[in-house]
C-alpha cells in the first residue's frame, strides 16, 4: 500500500482498533493512509492557541511515551495537536492523525499540516477518518471525529485548552467511554490553561510526565496489562532494569545503578508495573512482581 492509497476497513475486520469497536457510536468504518500497527496508543491534545509552556510540556511528555512503544493519537490540528504528531515523529514514534475531513490528498485540513500529513505516511504512521475521500471542512463533523480520538484509546491527554475548547469535548467523551483523563496543570492565570483546570476539579488525574499517564494505566485493567505486553515486548534496557529488581530498591539506587536519570528510570519502571513484571511497594520502592510472595513462603 502506498502512501496515496486509501483503504476502507470495516468494523468488523480484524485490522479495525479494537477499543474503538467498544464505544458507544462506533464508526461503520475508518477510511485508512497510512498503517495501522497494533500497539497501546495515548490521545493527546489540546489548545491551537498554545504557550511555549503548552510546547515545552507536550514535548516532555510525549517523547517519553512514544520512546517507551505507545503510539500518539491526535488530530493534526494546528496548535498542541501538531506539537504531539511532531514530538513523536522526532523520536522514531508512530502517531494516528485523526481527521474530520477526507484523507485524500486535496481534503487534509489544515492545509498547513499538509507536510506534517506526509511525515506520519512516511514515518509509517496512519491518517485515519470516518469520511469518505474529498469530504469538506464542515463545522460538525469535528465533535464527530473527537469521538474517535477519544475512542482510539485508553487515556486522553489534554496540554493547554480554554473552557470552551473543543479538547474538552474529546475530555468529556473519554470519560463517558469509561477512559482515562489526564490534565497538564498550568500556571493559574493563563487562559489556555481553565479548560485543564477546570477537568481537574471534575476529577482528571493530574499529569506532569509519562509516568503519570503509564500509571494512571495500571489501575484494574488486566486486558491492557496483556495487550502492552503482546504490543511491547521487553526491551534490553527493561530486561537489565528487571534483573536487578530481586530486592527493593529505592529508584535513587536504580538511577546510579543504570548510569540513567530517576525520570528516565521512572518512565520504565512505570511500564514495566503496567505490563505486570515490576510492583512498586511505596516510597519510590520498587520490586520484581512476585519476589515478595516467593520470600512469604518460605
Amino acid at each position: 500500500m502506498t502512501h496515496n492509497e486509501i483503504e476502507f476497513v470495516s468494523k468488523g475486520d480484524t485490522r479495525f482498533p479494537p477499543l474503538l469497536r467498544e464505544i458507544s457510536d462506533p464508526p461503520k468504518g475508518l477510511f485508512v493512509r497510512g498503517v495501522l500497527e497494533e500497539r497501546p496508543l495515548i490521545s493527546v491534545v489540546g489548545t491551537r492557541r498554545f504557550t511555549s509552556y503548552g510546547r515545552r510540556a507536550t514535548s516532555h511528555i510525549v517523547r517519553d511515551l512514544a520512546s517507551a512503544g505507545f503510539g500518539i493519537v491526535s488530530g493534526l490540528a494546528l496548535g498542541i495537536d501538531g506539537e504531539a504528531h511532531q514530538a513523536a515523529l522526532d523520536v522514531g514514534g508512530y502517531t494516528i492523525a485523526v481527521l474530520a475531513t477526507g484523507i485524500d490528498e486535496p481534503s487534509i485540513y489544515p492545509r498547513e499540516h499538509l507536510r506534517l500529513a506526509h511525515r506520519i505516511l512516511e514515518s509509517g504512521g496512519a491518517l485515519l477518518s470516518e469520511n469518505p475521500p474529498k469530504s469538506p471542512s464542515v463545522k460538525y463533523a469535528f465533535p464527530k471525529r473527537n469521538r474517535l480520538i477519544a475512542g482510539l484509546s485508553p487515556a486522553t491527554v489534554v496540554i493547554e485548552a480554554s473552557v470552551n475548547s473543543g479538547s474538552l469535548i474529546t475530555a468529556r467523551l473519554a470519560l463517558e467511554e469509561n477512559r482515562e483523563v489526564l490534565a497538564v496543570p498550568g500556571p493559574i492565570w493563563n487562559a489556555t490553561s481553565e479548560g485543564c483546570h477546570h477537568l481537574l476539579k471534575l476529577g482528571a488525574k493530574p499529569c506532569t510526565s509519562a509516568e503519570d499517564v503509564i500509571r494512571a494505566l495500571n489501575i484494574d485493567r488486566p486486558a491492557l496489562v496483556m495487550e502492552t505486553r503482546a504490543a511491547l515486548p521487553l526491551t534490553a534496557d527493561e530486561s537489565r532494569l528487571l534483573s536487578r529488581l530481586d530486592r527493593p530498591l529505592h529508584i535513587d539506587e536504580i538511577s546510579t545503578l543504570e548510569s540513567a536519570s530517576p525520570a528516565v528510570i521512572g518512565s520504565r519502571l512505570s511500564l514495566l508495573e503496567l505490563k505486570g513484571y515490576a510492583e512498586h511497594l511505596g516510597g519510590q520502592i520498587w520490586l520484581k512482581k512476585g519476589t515478595l510472595a516467593k520470600t512469604s513462603v518460605k
